[in-house]
């Protein structure tokens, strides 16, 4: 039987009031013909997101509700089994989407019958997009195994990142893959648990396909707590990491490596997070998204941990720096230098939203 709808848009929310209209005018606006639906899951907000979203009279809408503040993983999941269409788009609830961006995605994605479809994305800060002149890649691109597989590999060992082929938001996914490989968002995180689950659904695609085009836009909200900035308050623990590089570790295995690079490749996962993590608490803590006191007793105590964690210290071992990145941050994780490693962290901060808003 044919799927009724084409595409389940899926938006958790919680207080989104400041920008759910700017998303709701992005879906409302959609010149795509087809039928879709937009599933929001409200995960227990206490401002009026929910009757501002209901003013819009969109069609084919349906409205879940976590009792307790969940995080996103939580409300992703209820989205996923509930959702009918052909394919999944995720969607977060202070971003918005170009007039066209169902239309090229479905379009792209049933000429060649992709797994998945994915475009590029502005970062947009104070009404300006930071990157303009920025792609994931040189060109729209099919991505097989063999290159899925190279852009996985890669994935650690840059520590300016830039999304590409993993991520979760702003892309068409089939349903077909998550319900039959049951992949969902591990609902243990509140941070990373997008990449994560990436990983996870990157085992199971064969055929990807990148339009060089920049369909979905991030909003960048200096002032206001983003859902990494509040995963932060929540115990940051080591075991969290573990978990990120045994899916890792898992995909790989999918794609028959061998144990020792499958290993060299967890923990470097391990150690690439564990840093990346710092960086961004730093950096949140720096743009006032957490009371200074606060925040910097959060990222002491997170530093004592990965100082004396064993597993950290091992596969510190097996580390390989990037020439991109600042290396006394390994160093200090290396010596168990805690004071070194925080003030790494900060300055390393620093220089990225510099680096950013020069761009």
């Amino acid at each position: 039987m044919e799927n009724k709808y084409k595409i389940s848009v899926v938006i958790p929310v919680y207080n989104s009031s400041a920008f759910i209209n700017k998303c709701m005018n992005s879906l409302y606006k959609q010149d795509f013909k087809k039928p879709f639906e937009i599933i929001i899951i409200d995960d227990a907000s206490t401002d009026n997101t929910l009757e501002m979203i209901k003013k819009w009279n969109l069609l084919n809408i349906s409205f879940f509700s976590l009792a307790l503040n969940s995080g996103p993983s939580a409300a992703r999941n209820i989205g996923i089994k509930h959702a009918k269409g052909e394919y999944i788009y995720f969607l977060d609830a202070d971003d918005a989407i170009q007039i066209n961006t169902f239309s090229k995605l479905y379009k792209a994605a049933k000429k060649e019958n992709y797994d998945m479809v994915f475009a590029d994305a502005k970062k947009i800060e104070e009404k300006k997009d930071q990157s303009t002149n920025t792609f994931f890649f040189n060109k729209s691109t099919i991505f097989y195994k063999k290159n899925i597989l190279h852009e996985l590999k890669k994935r650690f060992y840059d520590p300016l990142f830039y999304g590409g082929l993993i991520g979760c938001v702003g892309r068409l996914i089939k349903r077909s893959i998550l319900i039959k490989n049951k992949v969902f968002f591990n609902e243990k995180l509140r941070i990373t648990e997008d990449e994560t689950f990436s990983w996870a659904i990157l085992a199971y695609v064969k055929k990807a396909k990148y339009i060089k085009e920049k369909l979905y836009s991030y909003y960048i909200n200096p002032n206001v707590k983003t859902a990494v900035a509040v995963g932060f308050r929540y115990r940051l623990s080591i075991s969290k990491y573990k978990l990120i590089s045994t899916v890792v570790k898992k995909t790989f295995k999918k794609f028959n490596l061998k144990k020792k690079e499958i290993n060299k490749l967890g923990d470097q996962a391990l150690v690439y997070m564990i840093i990346s993590s710092l960086i961004s608490l730093s950096r949140s803590i720096i743009l006032g998204k957490f009371n200074l006191k606060k925040g910097t007793q959060i990222r002491k105590n997170f530093i004592k941990k990965i100082v004396n964690d064993r597993s950290v210290i091992k596969s510190i071992k097996n580390y390989t720096v990037s020439i991109n990145e600042n290396y006394l941050i390994p160093k200090a994780i290396t010596e168990r230098d805690a004071k070194i490693l925080e003030l790494a962290c900060v300055n390393r901060a620093k220089e990225i939203l510099q680096l950013r808003r020069s761009t």
